[in-house]
């Protein structure tokens, strides 16, 4: 029997499972989890990681990520942020649009051993030379039918809709864009994900437009005319919050604010998922990666528990992956370990604020299948 044996794991995230003690875990050749309990007898022909009661969760998974390497210019390599820093599963937002979306999934997606999915973007031509040139400023860079057809023959990869709904980008077109976007993703049945930021359009416009299952990305950014105004929260994004419309951190290089973040949970507006938005602009800092991310997100309020959540089951579910509430025995393996460390670290947010963070996350495995890729943490620099 080939296989893999993860040994005295403790297990995290697992809300089916109750118990407290050291786990281990059989995984065979199919990367079948085949048992799970104390004590396992152990055989020569298996590899076994011995995690030393380190925890174990389900996969961390990125919602928002930028890896069309090699196509869009601020694309990065998914190994690079993949599962070598404890991440199983990512998600592209918005980097591959119609035009050249065969290439993702031909060059980015297929060769992989772990799942990559996309978001893709309204905008014909994608992220090819974000910030230089728009996808969006025009409806001649927009073809619906196309984008259609492009969406029922990638079922398995594309899961929703990503448009960049801030002025420097869209440079004219507002509101009503917005409303196609909407239409269009109530078409194809997919979520559509909304990156909000510097207006035109407002956020208190771009809200009322979505219904449960979208998506707000960048919500916790310290721009103006964010969630906050003098009066509090904006009652659009409570409104919002209530019917289901699902809020994502997407830290990014301009779009996360430690000051905010807190606020918002405080008054018990948690996220959705937790995501980086890496990409070659951010991947040196402020954001390294999305261990660092969850540990910031820790440091504004969140729990062990609900850090957990929005980094595995919630994206799971929405992404058609194995989130193991009903268990993992008879399941493809996609897990996590990690451990937390009571190392304080001083980090960025997209503000240029700085807070120490303690504890830290320090991924140690991904595991995806029956393989288990040693992972570690970009931003093991004290000073970053």
């Amino acid at each position: 029997m080939n296989g893999l044996l993860i040994r005295n794991a403790v297990l995290c995230g697992f809300h089916h499972r109750h118990d407290t003690g050291l786990t281990d875990i059989l995984i065979n050749e199919h990367g079948i989890v085949a048992q799970a309990r104390q004590n396992l007898p152990l055989h020569t022909d298996l590899k076994i990681i011995d995690l030393n009661g380190a925890l174990l969760s389900p996969g961390w998974i990125d919602m928002h990520t930028h890896v069309y390497y090699g196509v869009s210019n601020i694309g990065l390599h998914p190994d690079e942020i993949g599962p070598r820093t404890g991440v199983t599963a990512l998600v592209d937002a918005g980097s591959a649009g119609e035009a050249n979306f065969t290439g993702f999934r031909e060059y980015i997606v297929a060769p992989r051993s772990y799942p990559i999915f996309s978001f893709i973007n309204l905008g014909s031509i994608g992220l090819t030379y974000a910030s230089e040139v728009s996808e969006l400023d025009s409806l001649e860079k927009l073809n619906i039918d196309r984008l259609m057809a492009c969406i029922a023959s990638n079922p398995g990869t594309i899961k929703g809709i990503k448009l960049r709904a801030s002025g420097v980008i869209l440079r004219g077109l507002g509101i009503e864009i917005v409303k196609l976007a909407k239409r269009a993703a109530e078409e194809a049945q997919l979520p559509l994900m909304i990156h909000v930021g510097e207006p035109l359009p407002l956020l208190e416009d771009i809200l009322p437009v979505l219904g449960k299952g979208d998506i707000v990305t960048h919500c916790y950014h310290g721009k103006r005319w964010g969630l906050f105004n003098h009066q509090g929260m904006i009652p659009q994004a409570e409104q919002a919050w209530d019917r289901g419309v699902l809020f994502d951190v997407g830290h990014g290089a301009a779009s996360f604010s430690f000051d905010v973040a807190e606020r918002a949970i405080a008054l018990g507006r948690k996220p959705f998922s937790i995501s980086t938005d890496l990409h070659a602009r951010n991947v040196n800092g402020p954001v390294w990666d999305l261990a660092t991310t969850m540990s910031k997100m820790l440091a504004v309020g969140l729990s062990l528990e609900e850090v957990i959540d929005c980094v595995s089951s919630h994206p799971a579910e929405l992404l058609g992956l194995d989130t193991y509430r009903d268990g993992m025995i008879g399941r493809q393996a996609r897990f996590t370990a990690f451990t937390l460390e009571s190392e304080p670290v001083t980090m960025k947010d997209s503000q240029g604020v700085s807070r120490e963070l303690n504890p830290v996350f320090r991924p140690c495995y991904a595991v995806i299948g029956s393989e288990a890729v040693p992972a570690v943490s970009r931003s093991s620099c004290p000073s970053s």
